[in-house]
């Protein structure tokens, strides 16, 4: 890829960088065209910022979806990459890989007071390849877990375009097919949210997939109890209207905004699980032995029964962490199987005392 698109400002072996003094980098028209081209033609992305800079979450999972890199510059010119910390000594060397000698930037580990307690929310979701087809409820479901009922808006760049509906959202994904179609979703600033939505044709029917944030409310709030009490509920919802394979509700804190800060972000620790029927069929699993062994509850339809597990009961930490809680699970269930359904990366996860902060 040449120096021809308005947003490079300089190219090394396989990688452009795009440098920008803004203080929050989104996910506009020409920024999304940058990953796409880039992406055709071999090259990846580094997006070059001050370190007082932060990104949105659309953007920072297109950048990452793309293998892309955020280095930060501070005051004194030093590089460091602004997800990890890693010291840089130029941009070039943010796709290293990293070693156990690498050294961690001290600015990195200044982690900035806790403003909004986050859930991080995933859930992937089947439909049938038919004109009844209805994307968004999902996107809903999780925006109740705020202290908002729906998202606010939707779009294909940011700032976003059309206010929430989910009829235009599926309009605009149908006229997609059968190509991806992803878009980006957005709360207030009274009931922050910040996400995206994907959907693909697969084998079996139309695939959407949500991943996002939810901010609940300020540490301490009863928000934050609340949010956790409606996990489970929220998450046997989804059941009633589609066939969900999987969904994952994570918590931490982070900025009332929802945007990423190069900073260490708090490791997520796990709230509750749904494992939709056909992740039950598919791990053949015994429902009644997941109730016995594991508190599940049995959601859904009487013939195609899913599963609801509770990691946390609360953002005060009970006797046994969302992980103690979530380890044996995954440990019964495959860790393989659950990161495939998933799309994370379920290792053994913090110990209490890694990080004193409660969601």
């Amino acid at each position: 890829m040449g120096t021809g698109h308005p947003l490079v400002d300089g190219i090394g072996d396989g990688y452009v960088v795009s440098e920008s003094v803004l203080p929050v980098v989104a996910l506009t028209p020409m920024r999304a065209d940058l990953v796409v081209r880039a992406a055709a033609d071999g090259h990846r992305v580094v997006v070059l910022t001050p370190d007082t800079a932060r990104l949105t979450e659309s953007f920072r999972q297109v950048l990452d979806g793309a293998d892309g890199r955020w280095v930060v510059r501070a005051e004194d010119g030093t590089l460091r990459d602004g997800s990890t910390g890693t010291a840089l000594a130029g941009v070039a060397d943010a796709f290293r890989t990293p070693t156990a000698a690498d050294a961690v930037d001290p600015r990195f580990l200044e982690v900035p007071r806790p403003e909004q307690v986050q859930f991080v929310v995933s859930a992937s979701i089947r439909h049938r390849a038919d004109v009844g087809v209805r994307l968004g409820r999902a996107w809903e479901t999780f925006a109740a877990l705020g202290p908002g009922t729906t998202p606010v808006g939707w779009g294909t760049h940011e700032p976003v375009e059309d206010a929430w509906d989910k009829d235009t959202l599926t309009a605009a994904a149908r006229a997609r097919m059968p190509h991806e179609a992803r878009f980006s979703v957005i709360g207030s600033a009274d009931a922050p949210l910040a996400g995206s939505v994907t959907v693909r044709r697969t084998d079996k029917g139309v695939e959407e997939v949500v991943t996002g944030l939810v901010g609940v409310g300020a540490p301490g709030t009863t928000g934050v109890q609340r949010a956790h009490d409606a996990a489970t509920v929220l998450l046997a919802d989804l059941c009633r209207s589609a066939l969900p394979l999987v969904a994952m509700v994570f918590a931490r804190v982070g900025s009332a905004d929802l945007t990423v800060r190069p900073t260490l972000e708090q490791d997520p620790e796990p709230v509750a699980m749904l494992l939709g029927a056909p992740a039950v069929q598919g791990l053949g699993l015994d429902v009644d032995e997941m109730r016995e062994r594991f508190g599940a509850e049995r959601v859904g339809r009487p013939r195609l029964p899913s599963l609801v597990l509770r990691f946390r009961d609360g953002p005060s930490r009970p006797d046994a962490t969302g992980w103690e809680r979530l380890r044996p699970v995954v440990d019964h269930l495959g860790r393989d199987a659950v990161e495939r359904l998933t799309g994370r990366d379920l290792g053994a996860g913090p110990t209490p005392e890694d990080d004193p902060r409660a969601p």
